[in-house]
């Protein structure tokens, strides 16, 4: 009769893997972090290959062969507890995010449905703050446009910014207006700038290049959440970056001024120091498809 799988190692080996090591795995079980090291032991001496890359630091990162035995057992070994505890719900974890209000509010919210539906079992929570990230906070993902906010702490880029100008539909000239009159249009008009984002108009000159006259703001609100709304509301003309009108030129309530966007940045994404996880690389590996497949101009990943 074939030995019965070690259920009990399998169990903490899901629970390691999930929490991001080996001693937050001690923690969520109230045993030792001694005790987690020596199951771990035991069942990879039962499959023959290591399961955790050991390092410096509390981190227990799984290995490529750990992350695929996790892939095939732990949704079976959640199944199992539910049977026996007759628990409907299957275990949540969770990702707090913290990034800016813009970029939470017009691009990742909007995508979340999506992710929820690919991980149920993973929730991701939001926070928003601007400026230097707090490294102290519970927050395990950062997300910053400017790096140097993320205090250190090594990132990747995941997203580039493309910026257009947009109008409502309203106050847009002919389509039939050359270039050269559409500047003049664009120089009579109300330009609306947001002062935390002081560089997208000289940006935007750089890239037309038509004239000796620079066009500058001259109607200015704090952020970019308020600048949308205004050109929404049709106070004028509006440098933005793309991902955060897209629901505004879906529906038509704004519309492109100019065919062209320029690039205006990107963004980076960093986990907090002891905190990366499976479920935090789920979340970043799925940010990354969904970013690739909006600029790609496909719908969003689900």
């Amino acid at each position: 009769m074939p030995s019965r799988p070690p259920l009990n190692s399998l169990h903490i080996f899901c629970v390691a893997v999930r929490e991001g090591g080996f001693r937050q795995a001690a923690q969520a079980l109230c045993v030792t972090p001694g005790a987690i090291s020596r199951q771990i032991q035991q069942l990879e001496e039962r499959v023959g290959y290591p399961l955790f890359e050991r390092g410096a630091g509390i981190n227990c990162l799984p290995t490529p062969a750990g992350r695929q035995l996790y892939g095939r057992v732990a949704d079976k070994l959640a199944a199992v507890v539910e049977a026996v505890e007759g628990n409907t719900h299957p275990r949540t974890t969770h990702v707090l995010v913290d990034t800016s209000v813009t970029l939470a509010m017009h691009w990742l919210i909007p995508q979340l449905r999506g992710f929820s539906e690919r991980h149920p079992h993973i929730q991701v929570q939001v926070r928003t703050t601007d400026g230097d990230i707090d490294p102290s906070t519970s927050a395990q993902v950062f997300i910053r446009r400017d790096p140097s906010e993320l205090r250190g702490l090594p990132h990747e880029d995941f997203m580039l910014e493309h910026s257009v100008m947009v109008a409502s539909p309203a106050l847009l000239p002919s389509r039939r207006q050359g270039a050269n009159a559409r500047r003049r249009w664009i120089e009579g008009m109300p330009r609306i700038g947001a002062k935390s984002r002081p560089d997208l108009w000289n940006r935007w000159d750089a890239f037309s290049g038509s004239s000796g006259l620079r066009l500058e703001p001259t109607l200015f609100f704090d952020n970019t959440v308020l600048a949308i709304q205004a050109a929404a509301q049709g106070l004028g003309i509006c440098i933005v970056p793309e991902i955060f009108v897209k629901s505004f030129l879906d529906s038509q309530t704004l519309h492109p001024v100019f065919a062209e966007r320029i690039t205006t940045g990107s963004y980076s994404v960093a986990v907090a120091r002891g905190k990366e996880s499976l479920r935090v690389r789920t979340f970043i590996d799925w940010m990354r498809e969904v970013s690739h497949l909006a600029s790609s101009g496909v719908a969003s990943a689900r």
